[in-house]
């Protein structure tokens, strides 16, 4: 059967909002859903926001307020909450008018935000303010489209459940699920521009010893924190825990600084954290306290490996290894050769900040989940994407943009497949909505998320058919399973089968 709803694990969906608040009060949401500081506020792209986007790159729009979340019948988001680095706005342009200029174009954040972020003095003070943000609506009706709507913020798989029963999803509620993008909410290194190696363990000793006491009080829900599902531990700069991924180009590269730090491994004090988020802990009525689980996403390549090995401690447990918004290179390791048969069409963007088949292997055999990215810097090669941008036709250009996220299904599939695994099960949807992405054309923001499951079933059908070309699976399970339960477990089950068992 179609299902209802649909799964995102990597939305910002108050990130705009929660920005424009400061305007008047910082940190005060609107009741009103025609106020931008509402979580239910649309804005929808005009048609000169999308030549905007196809021109410049800039997304000047709402992607995923909770009102294109219910259009789209994403019922389920794993919400990510991140105070922006001080080094976005505080960059080679120094704080002045062309800084400024520029981070709005970028953000849509507004003059008011840009210069809390240019002064701030904590991300962790930053983090609890978005959080409470958040939580001002949480379970408050709404009328939305003439019906009355609810938002829900839980980080309890049997709250969804009962959500689910009770067919609620969608219908007048959307969850959010906490987590956080970027590890430098702690504080331990406030000036990414801090030479790498000035501590020999990352950070100063006084930095850890705050720095794990935050992370226990965010795992134990103290002073009205909202315990996340899950953590990236990396992000654009450097944080004292581990070296980061190459992640930003064009304009924004020409003028923000990522080198310090960059490609590095895991410090000690990044082993520490990751010690303090999965270890077993328990509150003071003796119940085990759920860890906070790591996102390897902006993970350097060395950090990533580094982390697959920490986790060979914890085989008495049972922690899946994710990527919340992420894509494939198409190579085996770095400098390797394309081994499936999408790859070797050279449809894939190799940076290192996507992923190699090496790594989905253990994705996969840690039974956990690959959120791909609805990102055009992210989801192909030049070639492909300079040829899908040609198309003129609506729906030629739904369905050629769609084969993008396909392409992304696929590979992972044929990596699975030829190592042994089941090919479909850790393939899910991590749209980066909201997050300054540049979207797939078509797929501007959550609205078309519906669309997006009807076209990817036409894909799938022509590969489990054999349609023009054979189907290069190997394991009789993997070919002998219908196009629609691919789709279904890509847009919703495979997800909730992972979150069930974290929550």
């Amino acid at each position: 059967m179609k299902p209802h709803f649909f799964v995102d694990i990597h939305c910002h969906s108050s990130m705009k909002p929660f920005a424009r608040s400061f305007r008047k009060n910082p940190g005060l949401q609107s009741r009103n859903p025609r106020h931008a500081h509402s979580m239910w506020f649309h804005d929808a792209p005009s048609f000169f926001d999308k030549v905007k986007n196809y021109i410049a790159s800039l997304t000047n729009f709402s992607q995923s307020d909770a009102t294109s979340l219910k259009r789209g019948r994403v019922a389920i988001v794993c919400l990510s909450f991140y105070p922006q680095e001080r080094d976005f706005f505080d960059n080679k342009l120094g704080t002045g008018l062309a800084s400024d200029l520029l981070g709005k174009l970028a953000t849509e954040f507004g003059q008011s935000r840009i210069d809390h972020i240019q002064s701030i003095k904590s991300y962790w003070e930053d983090l609890k303010l978005e959080m409470r943000f958040v939580e001002q609506e949480n379970g408050n009706s709404i009328n939305i489209d003439g019906k009355q709507m609810q938002y829900l913020i839980t980080n309890s798989y049997a709250e969804i459940e009962l959500l689910e029963r009770q067919g609620k999803l969608v219908d007048d509620t959307i969850v959010f699920i906490p987590t956080i993008e970027g590890a430098h909410v702690f504080d331990q290194v406030l000036d990414s521009d801090e030479p790498a190696y000035k501590y020999p363990d990352g950070i100063s000793e006084k930095a850890l010893k705050k720095m794990l006491q935050r992370i226990r009080d965010l795992r134990m829900e103290k002073d009205g924190l909202i315990r996340p599902v899950f953590i990236t531990l990396a992000h654009h700069f450097w944080n004292g825990l581990c070296g980061h991924a190459q992640s930003l180009g064009g304009l924004v590269k020409c003028v923000v600084d990522q080198e310090n730090g960059i490609n590095l491994g895991i410090t000690k004090a990044g082993e520490k954290a990751i010690a303090a988020m999965l270890d077993p802990l328990q509150n003071k009525d003796g119940s085990a306290v759920k860890p906070i689980y790591i996102d390897i996403k902006h993970m350097s390549r060395k950090s990533r490996l580094e982390y697959f090995k920490i986790l060979e401690k914890y085989s008495n447990q049972t922690i899946p290894i994710l990527v919340s918004h992420g894509c494939v290179t198409g190579l085996p390791s770095p400098g390797g050769t394309q081994k499936t048969c999408i790859s070797q069409e050279n449809v894939f963007n190799t940076d290192d900040i996507n992923f190699f088949d090496d790594e989905i292997i253990k994705i996969g055999l840690s039974n956990g989940l690959f959120g791909i990215q609805l990102d055009e810097r992210r989801i192909g090669s030049r070639m492909v994407l300079r040829s899908t941008k040609d198309i003129k036709s609506k729906r030629n250009l739904l369905y050629s943009w769609s084969k993008l996220v396909w392409n992304q299904i696929r590979h992972i599939a044929e990596v699975l497949d030829a190592n042994g695994q089941y090919a479909w099960g850790i393939q899910c949807l991590g749209s980066d909505f909201d997050g300054i992405i540049d979207p797939i054309d078509g797929y501007w923001t959550a609205v078309q998320i519906d669309k997006l499951d009807d076209y990817l079933l036409m894909h799938v059908y022509n590969y489990i058919k054999e349609i023009k070309t054979p189907c290069p699976l190997q394991q009789a399970r993997n070919k002998q399973v219908t196009a629609e339960e691919i789709v279904d477990r890509f847009m919703t089950g495979n997800a909730l089968n992972v979150l069930s068992k974290m929550m």
